[in-house]
């Protein structure tokens, strides 16, 4: 009678410990707190499908074909991760080719780890190609939107909801004036705020910190949030109604809710307004390293993202006054 050996991977090649091993890299890297997660997370799926098809934890025995299988599920599959139910992710028929690519970027960085330490020869993700997602002009808020938000901001503060009007009103023109991402303006520490020339030290993306600055305006607007927020000895500067420090999901719901009430329509929430302030910042100061530091971007493809949809713009408007068909006098 011959005795199947069954192939148990030593604990050096194991898949499940190599990736909390990848985390753990990550967080030492001084990768920020939503860097990590996000890596953790997409990871965390990946071995809930590996476990599911039965694939072995020795990392050696993966390929390029249980990648491709994985994406193709992605990809394809409704009910994702065993789950369902409307309002979750697995309600859509189908997920943005964008956050297929997200995945295959972590896991692209993931086996380049995996090889780097030695444990692998070659990623299965080597002759993978996943084109990057094609790139959406860029849509910032206007003007009249932005009054609008204000509008019901101001509303709630004189129908005695000071605090959560005046909080609400700081918040947009803070992230309107100074274009910081919502992981930064949520780490923002009252320390951090220089109330005599408006400047704010933020923390960005890879623990790198930097200083951002809010005009007149925005300033006015934090100074009367600061009159009505509670000295309940929190350092954090934003506060929830229930005076403890406000999440980002606390930001995203309140501007969602602010739109609705402003009767604005259309994607787009919290991030759009650093889209807003670096397309109006460019207008003013054409100098593109300056918005690359005040945006915190280590390099200038993104900014030359924002010079791209300013150029168009522009383009656009000239033509109302070059429009051939009208110039040339036709009826």
């Amino acid at each position: 009678m011959v005795t199947a050996i069954r192939q148990v991977a030593r604990p050096g090649t194991s898949l499940k410990s190599l990736v909390n091993g990848f985390v753990l890299t990550k967080q030492t890297e001084g990768k920020s707190p939503r860097t990590v997660e996000f890596y953790s997370e997409n990871l965390k799926r990946f071995l809930w499908y590996a476990s599911k098809q039965g694939w072995s934890d020795d990392i050696r025995m993966l390929t390029e074909w249980h990648i491709r299988e994985f994406l193709g599920y992605l990809a394809n599959e409704k009910c994702r991760w065993g789950l369902e139910g409307n309002g979750s992710e697995t309600s859509r028929i189908k997920v943005s080719y964008t956050t297929v690519h997200h995945y295959f970027v972590v896991l692209a960085n993931f086996f380049g780890w995996v090889v780097r330490e030695g444990f692998m020869l070659e990623s299965p993700t080597v002759k993978i190609k996943v084109a990057k997602p094609k790139v959406k002009v860029i849509k910032p808020y206007t003007p009249e939107e932005i009054s609008r938000m204000i509008a019901v901001c101001d509303c709630d503060y004189e129908h005695n909801a000071k605090f959560l009007g005046s909080r609400n009103k700081a918040i947009i023109l803070v992230l309107l004036d100074s274009g910081v991402r919502l992981s930064e303006l949520i780490g923002m520490k009252l320390e951090d705020v220089n109330t005599s020339n408006g400047n704010i030290r933020v923390m960005g993306k890879g623990s790198k910190e930097r200083v951002v600055r809010i005009g007149k305006v925005a300033q006015k607007a934090l100074w009367r949030y600061l009159m009505h927020c509670p000295d309940n000895g929190c350092q954090e500067l934003w506060l929830s109604e229930e005076k403890g420090p406000l999440s980002c999901g606390g930001v995203q719901c309140f501007v969602k809710r602010l739109k609705e009430r402003a009767g604005i329509n259309g994607s787009g929430s919290v991030h759009r307004f650093r889209h807003t302030f670096a397309l109006n910042f460019l207008r003013v100061d054409k100098n593109v390293f300056n918005l690359q530091y005040l945006l915190g971007h280590s390099e200038l493809e993104m900014v030359r993202r924002y010079t791209a949809t300013l150029g168009m713009e522009d383009a656009l408007k000239a033509h109302e006054k070059a429009s051939p068909a009208d110039t040339m006098g036709f009826r």
